[in-house]
């Protein structure tokens, strides 16, 4: 049995009062995501050159775009799909912060539908977050207790496992409607941009032009390759390694655990922790400030 199958033969428990669909649904939420990309964030110079490069850009519409994603990634930490569904809505402007909802109706695609990002993420939502047929018998052979299982036919034991999928599965039409969503309920969160007066004048100067980031998510990382281009960065700069800058960047100014789990949007304390115990910033400055 691979790890996937068996993380969630493992993960599902049946007690006196939890049905299979419930426990299912519960160790399918619990997958963990992706790895961060803490090695990929690139130093607080580097960002600046990025920063100024977007200034020389000749097209005042894309340098402005490109500044905007500069401080959006690499200073707030937003990921690249709250960028793309970024709104003037979303600025509080009275208190400094931008909102990011639990849930934003997307209508960036052709004829108000959907975006492509939106659906692809959808797509890949289906194969994460649904069990095959082999998962679902895993399951319930892994908890029903031998005498059960003795008397169950391999076609009892499919026709269980396929009920199972059919109340724990989603489709593709259920995914689309909860488009768009943040990556996870903690993802939902206030992030203060008025920390920096210069960064809350980007802000405001691109919320001046636009009503909202109305680029594709293939723009984005254009975009971004583009600064990094013309900042002479010859590492990969992507979307999720300027936001592992800002969180690297936020690690550096002694700020909490929990102060960082907010601003990012992370569930886990110890993702938050990486980034403070291993800031190379933050230890440098710690020893100038012991030798003067």
């Amino acid at each position: 049995m691979d790890s996937r199958r068996r993380r969630i033969a493992q993960g599902i428990q049946i007690g006196e009062h939890t049905s299979i669909k419930q426990s299912a649904a519960e160790a399918l939420s619990g997958r963990s995501g992706r790895s961060h990309s803490r090695d990929d964030a690139i130093t607080p110079r580097q960002w600046e050159r990025m920063l100024r490069a977007s200034y020389d850009i000749d097209n005042d519409e894309i340098a402005l775009e490109c500044r905007m994603l500069a401080v959006a990634c690499g200073r707030l930490g937003l990921r690249a799909g709250e960028v793309t569904h970024l709104h003037e809505e979303w600025i509080d402007w009275n208190d400094g912060t931008i909102q990011i909802p639990s849930y934003w109706n997307c209508t960036k695609g052709s004829g108000d539908e959907v975006c492509g990002y939106c659906r692809n993420r959808a797509r890949d939502n289906l194969d994460s977050h649904n069990l095959t047929e082999e998962e679902a018998t895993d399951a319930i052979v892994a908890h029903y207790d031998d005498a059960t299982l003795e008397s169950m036919t391999d076609d009892e034991l499919l026709a269980e496992a396929q009920e199972l999928r059919e109340e724990v599965n989603v489709t593709l039409e259920a995914m689309l409607e909860k488009r768009w969503s943040p990556k996870t309920s903690t993802s939902a969160r206030g992030i203060p941009f008025d920390f920096s007066a210069r960064i809350e004048l980007i802000v405001e100067q691109f919320f001046d032009r636009f009503d909202a980031y109305e680029k594709s998510f293939a723009t984005v990382h254009r975009r971004i390759d583009r600064l990094a281009d013309c900042a002479g960065i010859e590492s990969n700069v992507y979307p999720h390694a300027l936001r592992a800058t800002s969180a690297s960047f936020h690690a550096s100014r002694d700020i909490s655990v929990h102060a960082l789990m907010s601003i990012m949007g992370w569930a886990d304390p110890g993702t938050a922790r990486v980034y403070i115990q291993s800031n190379d910033e933050k230890a440098a400055h710690e020893i100038r400030s012991k030798h003067r």
